[in-house]
């Protein structure tokens, strides 16, 4: 675990805050370099990113901040991103009613632009949940398994579980970002209708999430019943992209038959 990537004198560069903008550079470019083989103007991808950047961090941010209200002291304690801390689904479901909002000002076609960045959110999982595992936040539960990881002791994982292999659900979270995006990149060779892949990352997120999160440790305020408040949502979106894709393609094929 290094939770301070590079430390220059009173210069500290956080594991955490450095993935985390590693993977917004990342998965912007890759947006505009899809973007100019679909029509769409770069600038427009990149004025979006700003949207989205400042939609992921507040929403991520609060929305942990929400379900984690007992470990902070103050308003220092909360915006302090490069000591770790977010929810995903907080920073997309922001994220995602921002751009709706700038495309229409802009009368650009959301679901053109969402199926074009949907492949970016797979790459900025990837790179997040690295810098969640450096910093040693969103671990899992004890394991005997050979995947078993022991933390620091001056962690946040180190203090739940000291000296106690649990699981690397970071790493867990990193490898299906990297399969998300594949699969959506296996998604659009299909030509489904414009908004498909987009729904798809929908559906595809919220499984593994789902998956994952019963391997991952949580304070008893995050549980609803038997289930995490993050496997709700994450049932929510598996519906809700099924729904999506449906209505999409529907429209599609009536228009093509009529």
């Amino acid at each position: 675990m290094h939770p301070i990537l590079i430390e220059i004198g009173m210069l500290k560069i956080y594991s955490y805050g450095f993935m985390l903008a590693l993977s917004f550079f990342a998965g912007i470019l890759f947006a505009v370099a899809r973007s100019r083989k679909r029509d769409v103007a770069p600038h427009l991808i990149y004025d979006l990113s700003v949207i989205l950047i400042i939609g992921a961090i507040v929403g991520s941010r609060g929305l942990y901040i929400i379900t984690h209200l007992d470990s902070y002291n103050g308003i220092i304690d909360m915006i302090a991103l490069w000591q770790g801390g977010a929810v995903y689904y907080g920073g997309l479901i922001l994220a995602v009613f921002g751009a709706i909002i700038y495309l229409r000002v802009k009368s650009v076609s959301f679901l053109k632009v969402a199926d074009i960045m949907a492949p970016s959110i797979g790459i900025g999982i990837f790179f997040t949940r690295i810098g969640c595992f450096l910093s040693g936040c969103c671990f899992g539960h004890p394991t005997t398994s050979w995947a078993g990881v022991v933390f620091p002791d001056n962690s946040p994982a180190g203090y739940q579980y000291p000296g106690i292999h649990i699981h690397p659900t970071q790493l867990y979270s990193s490898a299906y970002g990297l399969i998300i995006f594949i699969l959506l990149i296996l998604v659009e060779r299909i030509r489904v209708a414009e908004g498909s892949v987009f729904g798809f990352m929908f559906i595809f997120y919220g499984i593994a999430r789902f998956i994952v999160d019963y391997f991952r440790y949580y304070e008893d305020s995050a549980m609803v019943g038997v289930f995490t408040f993050n496997q709700l949502i994450s049932m929510g979106l598996i519906v809700g992209g099924a729904i999506f894709i449906f209505a999409v393609n529907f429209n599609d094929i009536r228009m093509k038959k009529f």
